[in-house]
């Protein structure tokens, strides 16, 4: 309860425009790393 499931795109594009890394590339990768960032912090917050 509380954990991850999803990632805030607009935070993240916004971030990486800040940064000067948005690029079309960011954009049509994001969605399809998405469940792998999930289940990294998923795996992540089940150790003690």
């Amino acid at each position: 309860m509380g954990g991850v499931y999803a990632l805030d795109f607009g935070a993240i594009l916004l971030l990486a425009d800040a940064m000067g890394a948005l690029s079309p590339l960011l954009v049509d990768a994001l969605p399809e790393i998405e469940p792998i960032v999930v289940a990294a912090y998923r795996r992540d917050a089940d150790l003690p």
